[in-house]
């Protein structure tokens, strides 16, 4: 290879470019080792900072009626007042009528009642009934307690009317009783064990063993209920069947027992 550069000195000049030109290169090259330190200084910072909590996305937050015309806004019902408090019912208490000594007993002022001889009677028996009337007011008062208005009746458990004693022996008879208070009429029934219907249809049949009730009533008034039995007597053989009660009709007009 041949040596074309002179050996003789340069000038002045390019010695200065050559100074300069070498500070040139090793200035940038020391701008890019520091820009690679900061580089990487910044990263390990990054990966050791703590991690920040993520903010909550602008849709999750509550949002006003009518900011989004997409999200309809529930329709919410009013809130429900609670009612005023009822007043409680109050059942208005009748004053009882002021009575004068001598005026007609109204209903309010009496009392009915049955009461039966026996609570137990065999089929052949005439159970005797007696009905009570009883003045519950304050004052003396009177009622017509005739046989016209004053009844017996039997109902089957069912609540099937059997028999009643205005049946068979209807009666016009009147008798208007003055009560002073707590003063009781009583009236006795005998019964023959026969049914019978309102106009007494025949034939009459006779009422076979069982549990009845006895009830009295004077026209809108009636008494509570009064249980008997009728058995099956003691003489008859297991599969016969117990002798009718005769018939007597006379036995079931109601009589005065007293007052």
């Amino acid at each position: 290879m041949l040596d074309t550069e002179p050996h003789h000195p340069l000038p002045p000049e390019i010695y200065r470019r050559r100074r300069f030109l070498a500070i040139g290169v090793g200035a940038l090259a020391l701008v890019i080792v520091v820009a690679i330190v900061v580089v990487v200084f910044a990263n390990s910072s990054g990966d050791s900072a703590p991690t920040q909590p993520t903010s909550t996305p602008a849709a999750s937050a509550p949002q006003l009626p009518g900011a989004n015309p997409e999200v309809k806004t529930p329709i919410l019902p009013p809130a429900q007042q609670s009612p005023p408090p009822t007043p409680t019912a109050v059942e208005a208490v009748v004053p009882p009528p002021v009575l004068k000594e001598g005026d007609d007993c109204p209903d309010s002022t009496l009392a009915v009642k049955g009461i039966t001889s026996q609570p137990n009677y065999v089929v052949g028996d005439q159970p005797k009934f007696t009905m009570v009337v009883t003045n519950i007011g304050l004052v003396a008062c009177k009622r017509d307690v005739g046989a016209a208005v004053l009844a017996a009746y039997v109902y089957g458990l069912d609540n099937n009317r059997l028999w009643s004693n205005l049946d068979c022996a209807p009666s016009n008879e009147t008798l208007v009783k003055t009560f002073n208070p707590g003063e009781q009429v009583t009236t006795e029934v005998t019964w023959t064990g026969m049914g019978s219907a309102a106009n007494c249809p025949l034939p009459r049949q006779p009422i076979g063993p069982g549990t009845y009730n006895l009830v009295v009533q004077l026209g809108n008034l009636r008494s509570a209920t009064v249980p008997f039995t009728l058995a099956v007597p003691a003489n008859v053989p297991a599969g016969e069947a117990p002798p009718a009660p005769a018939d007597a009709p006379p036995p079931e007009v109601a009589a005065p027992a007293g007052n």
